[in-house]
């Protein structure tokens, strides 16, 4: 066998030491594109190692570790060839070390960055401008551990400035879709890094691995996607298991209710009429498929939801609310 560059691998010896993963894989733990892990192999050399019988190459313990360098520095603005110069000069390890990095220090490859002070106007500046690597760099620092006030005080401000700007912009060029993507793509990351953290510590303590509380979150306004699955993402960083139904009436419901089998569903109402009587049909779907199951509605504006039907729900102000509410209840 041989390695990527047609040398012998080094790396074939070792794969019991750590993990065993796919392009795919290891893209959605480091929160990056199959495409750019591929770029990386192409230019740089920091590509799979391990060769597997009627398989295609795998990543290593030892690639990850690279790849957390490359990804660090990356985001720290270094050029991605010196970074990956530097990824490859890391090798600090000898080859028969017992494992690589643990899955969340991988994943968690921003953490040691000097954190950032929220600036929607930068954000938005960058999204204008298409740099991709310039908003996920911000975006990953900025409240790295808390995606309540991530949400609130720098991605929100940042949608609100660029839904109130007037700008001329060419044919297949739009902000807003760039920073929604790379918010999804943080998303991304931060759960990856909560559920490493969870499965290391159920690792360490021994204790049975057993399913974890599951939340089922709806938005129920235009535009309220990434929200909700900020929501999500602040549940499972605290240690339950959240999905959200991003589309999809009173059967859809029905069927995610009876097939995650939820302990509580999160409602976010947007403030028109038009989203409260969606979530008024969602809570009566809600109940007839499981009644009694908690119902918590998070709703904007200074309306109050009230279901029609009688069924009861918890009512909820703020975000912050509505985290702490479900967890009391579910947590």
């Amino acid at each position: 066998m041989t390695g990527p560059q047609g040398e012998p691998s080094q790396e074939q010896g070792t794969a019991a030491s750590g993990p065993s993963l796919t392009v795919a894989a290891v893209a959605r733990r480091l929160g990056v594109a199959p495409a750019t892990l591929r770029t990386w192999d192409r230019r740089y050399g920091l590509g799979p190692s391990e060769h597997m019988a009627g398989a295609h190459r795998r990543y290593s313990a030892h690639d990850l570790s690279r790849l957390l360098v490359m990804r660090r520095l990356t985001l720290e603005g270094v050029a991605p060839s010196e970074a990956a110069r530097a990824a490859l000069e890391s090798d600090e390890a000898p080859a028969t070390a017992p494992t690589g990095p643990t899955t969340a220090e991988v994943l968690d490859a921003y953490s040691d960055a000097v954190p950032m002070a929220p600036d929607p106007a930068g954000l938005v500046a960058a999204a204008g401008h298409f740099d991709n690597a310039a908003v996920r760099w911000m975006l990953a620092r900025v409240h790295a551990r808390d995606v309540i006030a991530w949400w609130s005080e720098l991605v929100a401000p940042a949608l609100q400035l660029l839904a109130e700007r007037a700008v001329l912009e060419r044919p297949g060029e739009s902000a807003a879709p760039v920073l929604e993507a790379a918010a999804f793509a943080e998303l991304r990351s931060r759960a990856a890094v909560a559920t490493a953290r969870q499965g290391s510590a159920s690792g360490a303590t021994g204790t049975p691995d057993r399913p974890r509380p599951a939340v089922l979150v709806v938005p129920t306004a235009g535009g309220a996607d990434l929200l909700a699955h900020c929501l999500a993402t602040a549940l499972q960083a605290s240690g339950v298991r959240a999905r959200v139904l991003s589309a999809g009436g009173e059967a859809a419901m029905a069927t995610a209710v009876e097939r995650l089998a939820p302990a509580a569903v999160l409602l976010h109402v947007g403030p028109d009429d038009e989203a409260a009587e969606r979530a008024d049909r969602l809570v009566r779907a809600v109940d007839a498929a499981r009644p009694g199951l908690p119902i918590f509605v998070q709703r904007e504006g200074a309306a109050a939801f009230e279901p029609s039907t009688g069924v009861p729900v918890h009512r909820v102000r703020t975000l912050t609310g509505a985290l702490h509410e479900v967890l009391a209840v579910v947590g």
